[in-house]
């Protein structure tokens, strides 16, 4: 269940801790009241959040203007792009159009000098074969309007259109001249009228070929004139929209051709020092050109030019700026139809909130103090209860290992009631290297990943912060410690004991590899995998090389001295990520110093605060009778021992098969305590399980090394699990608690 959230303060209370308390008042406000608690004036000053929602209020409208704004720009300068880019492209079809349209032209004059080649004026006048030859080539190509023939006195002398052909004077035009004075090549000659239909149009003439080549003597010139109309429906495909226009013209400016056409006049030639013209001066290939007053409308366009080929000529393509700003209208209207109903809705909620929040302003007053409370118990619940971890290292290796210690404890545990006051020292002494050995064993199940673990879900950057203290007590003083905890929930299921030794081993090994001094930096913060968390401990110290970082989680393995190491702590480390879900990695060169990740697993459970022991009330309570199942001699004898003095009634049996063969006849039992590995093909699940049953209202502790995870796999109830090794006064308090309230020995005699 998610925490609950008091008036916007971002106090929390788990819900089932309140559900617990709710039944216990006085001793919740004597709890209260014996702890710090921070200015009811600060709990319940409301005038940052009012401003802060006033903010947001206008951050939602402001914003998303704003937004919208900066979208509208880069759409209109998107807009302009690509109708930029959209000129160029057709530019570059019009001009390979009219390259094609050139070439034909030029093979066409070829073919009619090669025609007349040899022949004279008058005989070239007087062929009607000639003409209808020119009639047919004009016939096979749309693109030539009219073919005729010019004499070097400037006369047509035969042409497509009519035979005989009228007397028509050409010689006073400037592409006649520039022929005769010398070889032009192919010369475009215009604007000029179409012959036929009278529309603005223009020719391509050459000389004819005499017998003194290029440098001869003037021999006429061969002309033909193209057909307006072929480029009109040629045109018509081109341009999509109105607005849109295609202009030929000749580098000094004269209009060759127009679509749409602007009537039969020709403009002036455009003006040389401005506009287009000026534009090509500085491109003379190709170019796109903007313009707020074109030269020929007097409109606002944007041109897109190429010069055919190796011809005086260029191809424009223009676009009214009118349909590039509409076309930004319609994107960004549809953009508004969008945008404008979730500004509205946003502003709505944070006008929304602004108002409950005023209204709830006299109310956070009156509940001030229950918040107050409630942040004061978080606080005392905040600790975690911490276990240390009992389990096995491998198979019946840490199981036999863990009875022994079972043995030894139970053992010393009731030879400390007998023991005088000067023996106790002695027995104090063997208690610490039985811990000692103890805390051996832990460290090699958690590398095993059998340690029995005690998951709880806790927010890592909160366990890190509350180790602080113990963490720079554990350093030297030319050691600083650096750390970089992110300010988000890292909620991971862990063993909190597990987290904090492992934090401390990478803090101590760190502290160890900097003889000289040095930085420790500790960060915790979001993994590089997708729902990961990862802690970091750094240092500055000698590094590893690869050889040692390779087997610097083995079990054993260690670079320190003797008695200065046992090769536990890294390897303890990572089981403990191994045994979490996650994993451990190493980074470390000589020199440069080590790197430790341990990347854990998050979790969508929330940390659940530690609820305060209760004091349970004095109840008359009678004797248990236990059924201990055991197959180890010295962990059967300790025990039988512990739970007699206790005051339990204790019977026996060396396995499972002696077991059920008691309970047959005998089933009087409060509740069996029973080993897991045994004997006789009877294991202690097995047992659990059929007496489950046959005698259902019979409870089973199952006592064992394994973790209480691993029994899960195997069908145990992980609730009824007590880990080796313990003591009896462990054993004695597990067996009251699952034989429930008022029954058990009380050895006090007041129960």
């Amino acid at each position: 269940m998610p925490p609950l959230r008091c008036f916007g303060h971002g106090d929390r209370i788990d819900a089932g801790s309140a559900g617990t308390m709710r039944g216990r008042p006085d001793s919740i406000f004597k709890h209260w009241m014996a702890m710090p608690f921070r200015s009811l004036d600060s709990r319940t000053d409301r005038r940052g959040s009012l401003r802060l929602l006033r903010l947001l209020l206008a951050v939602s409208v402001a914003l998303p203007l704003v937004l919208f704004a900066g979208i509208g720009w880069r759409e209109r300068w998107e807009a302009q792009e690509e109708a930029e880019q959209s000129g160029r492209k057709n530019a570059l079809i019009l001009h390979e159009h009219m390259l094609k349209v050139f070439d034909t032209m030029a093979q066409a004059l070829d073919r009619v000098d090669e025609r007349i080649h040899g022949r004279g004026w008058r005989e070239i006048a007087e062929s009607d074969t000639l003409h209808r030859y020119l009639r047919t080539l004009e016939g096979e190509l749309e693109q030539i309007g009219a073919i005729g023939l010019i004499d070097p006195d400037g006369t047509m002398r035969n042409s497509s259109l009519t035979f005989p052909v009228e007397s028509t004077y050409i010689g006073d035009r400037a592409d006649f001249h520039e022929q005769r004075e010398r070889d032009a090549g192919l010369a475009v000659a215009g604007p000029i009228a179409d012959p036929v239909t009278g529309k603005p149009s223009f020719g391509i003439g050459r000389r004819r070929s005499g017998p003194g080549g290029p440098d001869g003597d003037f021999d006429g010139v061969i002309n033909a004139t193209v057909d307006p109309e072929y480029f009109s429906s040629f045109y018509r495909k081109v341009i999509g929209s109105e607005g849109e226009s295609i202009t030929l013209f000749r580098d000094d400016g004269r209009m060759l051709m127009r679509y749409p056409p602007l009537g039969w006049e020709m403009p002036d030639p455009l003006p040389a020092d401005r506009g287009l013209r000026a534009e090509i001066r500085k491109q003379p290939d190709e170019g796109v050109f903007r313009t707020d007053n074109s030269g020929i409308q007097g409109l606002s366009r944007v041109f897109a030019y190429k010069r055919v080929g190796d011809f005086p000529v260029y191809v424009v393509y223009g676009l009214d700026q009118r349909q590039v700003t509409q076309a930004w209208l319609r994107n960004m209207a549809l953009d508004a139809a969008f945008v404008a109903p979730a500004t509205l809705a946003l502003a709505l909620i944070a006008w929304l909130a602004y108002g409950r929040a005023v209204s709830e302003d006299s109310a956070v007053r009156r509940w001030a103090e229950e918040v107050r409370n409630r942040e004061r118990l978080e606080e005392a619940l905040r600790q975690s209860q911490k276990m240390e971890a009992l389990g096995q290292l491998t198979g019946g290796v840490a199981h036999d290992f863990n009875n022994l210690l079972t043995a030894a404890l139970a053992n010393m545990h009731l030879l400390g009631r007998h023991l005088p006051p000067e023996g106790q020292r002695f027995l104090a002494g063997a208690n610490t290297a039985l811990e000692r050995a103890e805390k051996l064993t832990r460290q090699l199940l958690s590398f095993s990943r059998q340690e029995a673990v005690n998951l709880s879900v806790v927010d890592l950057g909160d366990s890190l912060r509350r180790m602080g203290d113990l963490l720079e007590r554990s350093v030297r003083a030319d050691i600083a410690l650096d750390w970089d905890i992110a300010p988000v929930p890292m909620a991971v299921a862990v063993d909190p004991v597990q987290l904090e030794m492992a934090v401390l081993n990478l803090v101590l090994n760190a502290r160890d590899a900097m003889a000289g001094g040095g930085r420790i930096r500790i960060a915790a913060a979001l993994g590089p995998e997708p729902r990961t968390a990862r802690i970091a401990v750094s240092d500055t110290g000698a590094g590893m090389p690869p050889e040692v970082m390779e087997r610097a989680f083995d079990p054993f393995f260690t670079t320190k001295g003797v008695g200065k190491g046992t090769g536990l702590g890294l390897s303890m480390v990572y089981g403990f990520a191994r045994q979490s879900g996650g994993n451990a990695t190493i980074d470390s060169r000589p020199g440069a110093g080590t790197r430790v990740c341990i990347d854990l697993p998050l979790t969508e459970a929330r940390p659940i605060p530690a609820v305060p022991a209760t004091v349970e009330p004095v109840m008359e309570r009678r004797p248990l009778r236990i059924l201990v199942v055991e197959d180890n001699a010295l962990v059967l004898m300790a025990t039988v021992e512990g739970l007699t003095e206790d005051g339990f009634i204790v019977e026996t049996a060396e396995h499972g098969v002696a077991a059920l063969d008691l309970l047959e006849a005998d089933q009087d039992f409060d509740l069996v305590v029973s080993d897991v590995v045994m004997p006789h093909g009877v294991s202690g699940i097995d047992l659990a399980r059929r007496i489950r049953e046959r005698w259902p209202a019979l409870r089973v502790l199952l006592a064992s090394g394994y973790s209480p995870e691993s029994l899960a796999s195997m069908g145990a109830d992980t609730a009824s699990v007590l880990a080796k090794p313990f003591t009896p006064d462990q054993l004695a308090a597990r067996i009251r608690a699952l034989a429930g309230p008022g029954e058990g020995p009380d050895k006090t005699g007041s129960a």
